[in-house]
């Protein structure tokens, strides 16, 4: 019974997430930057930028901008570092 309302909590936990709070677990760098652009909190790229990059223990890791060239792009012009 405790596995069953764990379960539930943490799915409840977690679709009560929006864009305002970060980046979603298991969410892709592109999806999260879309996200975070698309929300009134975060109206530049380098401020969704910051929100979405994963880092390895204190650096910043480059976005994995495979596919999304329009964000590609953006990552050049704000000076990011980003992976195809």
């Amino acid at each position: 019974m405790k596995k069953v309302f764990l379960l539930g909590f943490t799915l409840l936990s977690v679709a009560g997430c929006n864009p305002e709070m970060g980046r979603l677990p298991f969410e892709s760098d592109v999806s999260c930057l879309r996200n975070q652009l698309s929300s009134d909190i975060h109206p530049t790229f380098q401020a969704a930028a910051n929100t979405c990059q994963k880092d390895d223990h204190g650096a910043p890791l480059p976005l994995q901008l495979k596919g999304a060239l329009d964000l590609q792009k953006q990552a050049e012009q704000a000076n990011i570092a980003y992976t195809n």
